[in-house]
């Protein structure tokens, strides 16, 4: 993980593309180890798993299964210093094309462990939580705002006349006046009511076109099926990440695992897929993530392993 962050972040480096080369040619362990670290990529969804075959395979793909190693290691010293060092561009560029598409694409947005308060022209206030993109549309008169990624807590100006609108990948809500968080939780969307009234609209409807919420109401929207799950929460512990602490509900551990990723300047990863389904209640100080992370498994007997600078492990063994 180490390479892939260095890489990311000095892409046009011909010393540190080099010593890349030298490192993934020293030892079949070296082979396997970054074959690894491109399945986990794959797995945490960053890599896209239907990418166009490139004219010269890049970093990140795999070797496939009936490939030798020692063929790949073969290969590899094949290609010489300026195909490596096209590769290693192709690998980062596939790394950054979804977030230049969001830069692109959003009005408003964070980093890690950032938040930001945007006054909107009709008054309204939103807080983007860490690793939040944030489109704005006012142009048309009418007060529509996307959720690109990530969280925002909306604090809506009431005009009757013209209501706002919050497109999110899953469901776009109807607002008057009112206050609510909207979250993308990478599977679907989370929509979670602080006070007034809002009606939501999944964007595939199975169980009726239009959901009304009340203050306190929780629904996620599933990006698979497009179904709805309803549950209550305390207001009061509605986007508490404003202040530095996370409350959670009965929500996935790799659900709140991602929410403390924003904080984290690094990768958490959970090998052990059934891990992500257990079960999670409590509040936690998001001043230091490592150690929320491990006050959030610590109840299952989980361990955090820090395997860098740049990746956290979480595992039961």
């Amino acid at each position: 993980m180490d390479w892939l962050m260095r890489l990311n972040d000095a892409p046009t480096d011909a010393a540190l593309i080099a010593a890349w080369d030298d490192w993934l040619q020293a030892s079949e362990a070296h082979a396997e180890a970054w074959a690894r670290i491109c399945r986990t990529w794959a797995a945490l969804g960053d890599m896209p798993t239907a990418a166009p075959e490139p004219a010269l395979p890049v970093i990140g793909a795999v070797p496939n299964r009936s490939t030798s190693v020692q063929g790949w290691r073969f290969w590899r010293r094949g290609l010489g210093f300026a195909a490596a060092t096209l590769m290693a561009a192709a690998v980062v560029a596939v790394l950054v094309a979804p977030a230049l598409q969001i830069r692109l694409e959003a009005d408003f947005r964070t980093g890690a462990g950032e938040t930001q308060l945007v006054t909107l022209s009709d008054g309204s206030k939103v807080t983007l939580a860490p690793e939040t993109a944030l489109a704005e549309d006012f142009d048309s008169g009418a007060r529509h705002v996307r959720l690109i990624s990530g969280e925002a807590f909306f604090e809506v100006e009431r005009d009757t006349a013209r209501p706002f609108v919050v497109a999110a990948p899953d469901a776009s809500v109807r607002v008057l006046g009112t206050a609510l968080s909207v979250r993308d939780t990478g599977h679907g969307t989370r929509v979670e009511l602080a006070h007034g009234a809002i009606a939501l609209t999944p964007e595939t409807p199975v169980d009726g076109t239009e959901l009304t919420l009340e203050p306190g109401d929780v629904v996620n929207v599933e990006r698979a099926d497009g179904k709805t799950e309803r549950s209550q929460v305390d207001p009061a512990d509605i986007a508490l990440w404003r202040t530095g602490k996370l409350a959670v509900t009965d929500q996935p551990l790799g659900d709140v695992v991602a929410l403390i990723q924003r904080q984290h300047s690094g990768w958490v990863v959970m090998p052990e897929s059934d891990i992500a389904a257990l079960r999670v209640t409590g509040l936690y100080d998001l001043s230091d993530p490592d150690k929320a992370l491990m006050a959030l498994v610590a109840p299952f007997g989980l361990q955090v392993r820090k395997a860098s600078p740049y990746l956290r492990i979480i595992s039961s063994r």
